[in-house]
This record gives C-alpha cells, sequence and structure tokens, in this order.
C-alpha cells in the first residue's frame, strides 16, 4: 500500500490507470540517467492517479503516470535532450509537466511547460512527491503556477 491513504484532506484521488509491471518499471528505471526516487514508484505500483486539489478558485488538477506513459511521453518530448537531469513523471493538467530533477534548489520536483522545455525555466515545487502530497509543501507554487 502506498502513501496515498495519508495524503492531505485537500485532495482526492482518482485511479486514472493499471497498475505499472514491474518489467514497466525496470524499463523506466534503465531509461532514466537519474535515480528516480522509490515514492514515484510506490504510486504506480499501485495505479496511475489524477488527484484533484481544491484551491480557494475551485480545483487544479496533478497527474502522476504510470511506467509506460512516463517512457512514452518522456520520449515523445525529449525531455532527456533539453533537461539531461531530469525524468517527467506527470503533468498539471494545463501545459506544464511534474519532473524530478536537478535543478537551481538540488534535487526536487520541478514544474517545466511542455513548450519550453529548458532548465533554466524550471520551477521548483518542492523537494518530493511525500512533502506535496502529504504535507503540503509546494502546493501554493503548484496551484500558483498552473
Amino acid at each position: 500500500m502506498s502513501f496515498l491513504n495519508k495524503i492531505s484532506q485537500r485532495y482526492k484521488v482518482y485511479p486514472y490507470g493499471e497498475a505499472s509491471s514491474e518489467n514497466s518499471i525496470q524499463n523506466l528505471k534503465n531509461f532514466c540517467a537519474v535515480p528516480i526516487p522509490e515514492e514515484y514508484f510506490e504510486i504506480i505500483r499501485e495505479k496511475e492517479i489524477e488527484i484533484s486539489i481544491k484551491d480557494k478558485d475551485g480545483y487544479v488538477g496533478l497527474g502522476i503516470w504510470g511506467a509506460d506513459k512516463c517512457l512514452e511521453l518522456n520520449q515523445g518530448y525529449y525531455i532527456q535532450k533539453y533537461i539531461p537531469d531530469g525524468i517527467a513523471i506527470g503533468d498539471n493538467g494545463g501545459g506544464k509537466a511534474l519532473l524530478y530533477a536537478n535543478g537551481k534548489k538540488g534535487f526536487g520536483l520541478y514544474l517545466v511547460d511542455f513548450g519550453d522545455l529548458d532548465k533554466e525555466e524550471l520551477i521548483y515545487v518542492s523537494k518530493s512527491l511525500k512533502n506535496l502530497l502529504l504535507k503540503e509543501i509546494g502546493m501554493d507554487i503548484f496551484i500558483d503556477n498552473y
């Protein structure tokens, strides 16, 4: 069981796809030049998800992709060509990728526009998915950049 059953009550989790197989996860690990934190795999072993985040103006979305979709979209958008030490793991539903990367504030979660994949354009969100989803650390930044 992942940590999803402990996330902030501000969030509503919706299953979006199937659980990722160990084979798919291994393919993703082999593809990626940077280590992907286990917290991501903890989620996708259970399911691909969409999270609805309650905000003062309504709701904001956060999608966490399964391993196959993650691999497909990183290859399709050539993310590693532009951000070699990053891996997109999801999106905000508004044109921005959520990725683990080494940016100006070290390794952590960043947002970047799919149309401007440049390491200099990374927006720091949080140190980890657990900080973002359990403690809401960085959620205001995520929402402000929706």
